[in-house]
């Protein structure tokens, strides 16, 4: 006959040797040992810290890897918009003679080739980096949206360095003009960041269930280049409502007024073209960003099953 157990006795055994302290009722705990529990809680300013260190790590490990293994390394992150640019310059400048009346047309199209090398690098390879990282996803839990984030700061970071060069050699020349409107360029930066994020963010996680978005964004880009005063400065525009019509576009708009901060103090703000209409390209700014970021958190969830 078995004995009852006696209070104080040890908790009965499991077939694999352990207690059952998950069934047992633990003694209530001390202010001490919950305290201690507590500070266990990742905390929200050490959680954005750790994703903080994580974005900085991906993004400088991928500027990094970006050129490991080419004999020309960075080299051809000049390259590409220096040939870009000759391209341009000598169909519109030389054959074309559509600059030959406007101030630093030189320096404004390398400017804004500049730009759109950033525009089009992070969009073009944050459309692929969710998918390119499916071996990481899989086996670890981070927010996702930091491995887009992290190609864009990689393209930052080139692009930093490309309009650095560019400032450097040119404003000794006399071809590049700062003053205190160049204190908007940094403002005018983050509008930029922000369409490029919420574009990156969207196109990405459209791109894990369908494959086609890169190559659409392809084509888009295209037209995007002839259509956001890459190539001509709103000057040019002979109509009044035309440079209106290209200044809606919020890449356009980013581009002028950065051209109107560093290179050619005597054209306007988009400001003063556009009215009251130029609340339009800086809220389709904000506007993309919130959709990419909303899109991208609703799409998320199903990622895993989808890579």
């Amino acid at each position: 006959m078995r004995l009852p157990r006696a209070v104080g006795s040890a908790a009965p055994i499991c077939p694999s040797g352990h207690a059952f302290l998950n069934i047992v009722p633990r003694p209530t705990m001390t202010i001490a040992a919950q305290g201690s529990r507590l500070e266990a809680i990742p905390r929200p300013a050490s959680v954005l810290q750790r994703n903080v260190n994580l974005l900085r790590e991906l993004a400088v490990t991928q500027f990094k890897l970006k050129y490991t293994g080419s004999a020309l390394g960075y080299v051809w992150s000049l390259v590409k918009p220096a040939m870009l640019f000759g391209i341009m310059y000598a169909v519109f400048s030389v054959l074309l003679r559509a600059g030959s009346s406007t101030p630093d047309f030189t320096v404004q199209l390398l400017f804004a080739i500049v730009i759109w090398t950033f525009f089009t690098e992070s969009t073009v390879v944050a459309v692929n980096s969710v998918v390119a990282s499916a071996n990481l996803i899989r086996k670890a839990y981070f927010p996702r949206w930091i491995i887009v984030v992290a190609s864009i700061l990689t393209a930052l970071m080139t692009f930093l360095i490309n309009a650095a060069l560019i400032i450097v050699i040119t404003v000794p020349l006399g071809s590049m003009h700062l003053g205190l409107r160049s204190l908007a360029a940094p403002l005018l930066l983050v509008e930029l960041l922000m369409l490029i994020i919420g574009l990156s963010l969207l196109l990405s996680s459209l791109f894990v269930y369908y494959r086609d978005v890169g190559h659409i964004w392809e084509i888009c880009t295209l037209v995007l280049f002839y259509g956001s005063a890459i190539v001509y400065p709103f000057v040019l525009f002979q109509q009044h409502h035309v440079a209106v019509i290209a200044g809606l576009n919020p890449l356009a708009q980013i581009v002028e007024d950065l051209r109107h901060a560093l290179v050619t103090p005597g054209a306007p703000w988009t400001m003063t073209l556009l009215g009251g209409l130029y609340a339009v390209p800086v809220l389709l700014s904000v506007g993309v960003f919130v959709l990419g970021f909303y899109v991208f958190h609703r799409l998320t969830p199903r990622f895993a099953e989808n890579l």
